[in-house]
């Protein structure tokens, strides 16, 4: 089927589409005179959309200085176009999915956010693209594959073959379909009328890093090969941490993270900012408050500290000298290598970013005249990307000080002219490194306080012994969603297990094998769970499971497989048998609280009746499931 044709199915089917405050705000933005007035008018009429506008604008997406209170000031802050655009992202979001049981829509959702902020962290990074538009860009970059699922519930599992490479993905969906999901997310893209250019990298990245510019007569080739490969870093980022541990290989991750234009230190900073800014902006979107491959990143950022840790000593790092004029440089180095300091050359300033990044000197030596680019505009970029960790200093042949001015207000560390003595150049060299090593140990302690802290927060929502949530963390995680089941009428069951006879387990096997048996059990609730759906540990052998887009029925029939799985769990632990109660969200459940009483009710139910069985809580006629 073309494209084209299948466009208009969209519109008549159960898939995602726009609000119609969401498509006036579309047709205003087309209009050259649109104001912000106008804008602020038209999203007035949706209270959700006016709350969620605000948090924007105080997510750590901008970051703004002073709290914003008003609809006014958020609007001035985001800018009409990403309010317009986040809009769209947030009513696609809330939305139902007809069934589809092969298709994880929160999973779905949750790796397009992940792909998000990851994206703008990278496009911060870069500087060339707004944070706010590649974040909604990032979030709606995969949008084709739900629309395809919506339109063709039963095909959903060939998005589910995650062991095809991209190329046959491609050919999957083109044979199921007539085009991939690529394809659609680039035509929904113009269709709603976002940027050419960001349409033109969804059809031009056809994988990782490859990209083509062959259609990019109409925007920048920079710009669109920027935003290509922001693309697919965001993606790679988002496959590789929601993988297994099999798939993901720490030697392709560093090559990757060289051709993103970063270091290591930046990428473990981007999965800081990650970690750090999921939870505020996963509440704007109403997702869950732990990002999809969670350990692995951590994991990951932990793994690359230490690496930082046992390889980087600033104190041997070699010094970067960048110069044009090769005699130069060799002057330079015949000078600084008698003293001890290991030297690396570049002649232009491609070169000199190329080996930052492969190498990561942390002091430079910059000539102010050059050809392409000065050396004040490549300070300037230099600062930009890497920050204060870089010492840099400008030299030239003739010392001014309207010159000297000039050069620190770009960015440098120091000026100083080519003509200087060997002594007085060394003895600022060994400043230099002294303040370097400051640097340096600031952001290792501030690295250490930062995983410490995430370490805390999530041990706090942490049962210890099993691993799942504890009962903290099932509040937190019913109360984040109880609120957009409530309003956009979701589906929402819980389960409540109880181990039966566990006291006799510990009296007779003693506590050391009943602490094996929660073990045990908790596993099997992770890997019989759906993904995105909480499991916890919120008693001594009791367990819960909150299911979300889940009717009572199939989450009675996941419990059922939970209790004949778990008869069977292990040959070398004490026999158990477990009872289950399972409810769902109706119209005269008001609160959280009631719906887990309903569950703990039918659990009770079953222990009655004689355990090892499965009861559903009575469901009220005309219930909103």
């Amino acid at each position: 089927m073309l494209i084209e044709a299948f466009l208009p199915q969209l519109e008549k089917g159960n898939c995602p589409s726009p609000s119609q405050s969401t498509l006036a705000l579309m047709d205003l933005l087309q209009k050259e005179d649109a104001s912000l007035d106008e804008a602020a008018r038209l999203i007035r009429l949706d209270p959700i959309l006016v709350a969620k506008t605000i948090k924007l604008a105080n997510s750590p997406i901008y970051r703004p200085s002073r709290p914003i209170v008003s609809l006014d000031e958020a609007l001035m802050r985001i800018g009409l176009q990403v309010v317009v655009r986040m809009a769209l992202g947030l009513t696609l979001i809330t939305e139902k999915l007809p069934d589809a049981p092969d298709f994880d829509l929160n999973r779905f959702w949750s790796a397009s956010l992940l792909r998000a902020i990851a994206m703008q962290a990278l496009a911060k990074e870069i500087g060339n693209w707004p944070a706010g538009e590649i974040f909604i860009f990032g979030l709606l970059s995969e949008i084709g594959s739900l629309m395809m699922v919506c339109t063709a519930p039963e095909k959903s599992i060939i998005f589910n073959n995650k062991g095809l490479s991209f190329a046959e993905q491609k050919i999957l969906e083109k044979n199921e379909f007539g085009f991939s999901r690529h394809d659609l997310t680039a035509a929904l893209m113009r269709q709603w009328r976002l940027p050419e250019t960001m349409v033109m990298a969804i059809e031009n990245c056809s994988s990782g890093t490859d990209f083509e510019l062959e259609h990019a007569s109409n925007s920048a080739p920079d710009r669109l090969q920027t935003l290509i490969r922001i693309l697919g870093a965001g993606r790679s980022i988002t496959e590789w941490a929601m993988s297994p541990a099999s798939d993901r290989s720490l030697e392709v991750l560093q090559e990757n993270i060289q051709s993103w234009w970063m270091n290591t230190p930046h990428f473990v900073t981007m999965i800081h900012h990650i970690l750090a800014e999921w939870r505020d902006i996963a509440e704007i979107f109403e997702l869950p408050h732990s990002p999809p491959g969670l350990e692995n990143l951590e994991s990951i950022r932990n793994t690359l500290m230490r690496l930082r840790e046992d390889h980087e000593d600033i104190r041997n790092k070699p010094l970067l000298l960048v110069d044009d004029q090769a005699g130069d440089r060799a002057l330079l180095q015949r000078t600084l290598e008698p003293a001890g300091y290991q030297t690396l050359q570049a002649s232009t300033a491609d070169e000199a970013f190329t080996i930052i990044y492969k190498n990561s000197p942390r002091i430079i030596l910059l000539d102010w005249v050059m050809p392409e680019i000065n050396g004040l505009d490549l300070c300037r970029r230099l600062r930009r990307e890497f920050g204060p960790r870089l010492y840099i200093i400008i030299l030239t042949d003739h010392y001014d000080q309207s010159y000297a001015v000039e050069a620190l207000q770009a960015g440098a560390n120091d000026y100083l002219s080519k003509t200087i003595s060997r002594s007085v150049l060394l003895a600022k060299l060994a400043v230099a490194q002294q303040i370097v090593e400051f640097i340096s140990s600031l952001e290792s302690n501030c690295e250490k306080l930062i995983h410490q802290n995430n370490s805390l927060q999530s041990m706090a929502m942490k049962d210890a012994l099993t691993g799942l949530a504890n009962r903290r963390g099932a509040d937190e995680f019913l109360k984040q969603h109880w609120s957009n089941a409530l309003r956009s009428q979701s589906i929402l069951s819980c389960i409540m297990i109880d181990i039966d006879y566990f006291k006799q387990i510990n009296d007779q096997h003693g506590h050391d094998q009943g602490d094996l048996v929660l073990e045990a059990m908790g596993k099997l609730l992770l890997e019989t769970s759906r993904v995105g759906d909480l499991t916890a540990r919120v008693g001594g052998e009791e367990f819960m499971i909150v299911c979300l887009q889940c009717q009572l029925t199939d989450a009675a029939a996941l419990a059922e497989r939970i209790r004949r799985k778990a008869m069977s769990m292990s040959d070398k632990l004490p026999p158990i048998t477990i009872s289950a109660g399972v409810a769902e969200l109706t119209e005269d459940i008001t609160d959280s609280e009631t719906l887990l009483r309903a569950a703990d009710q039918a659990l009770l139910e079953a222990k009655r009746n004689g355990r090892n069985q499965v009861i559903c809580a009575p469901k009220a006629t005309g219930s909103a499931a």
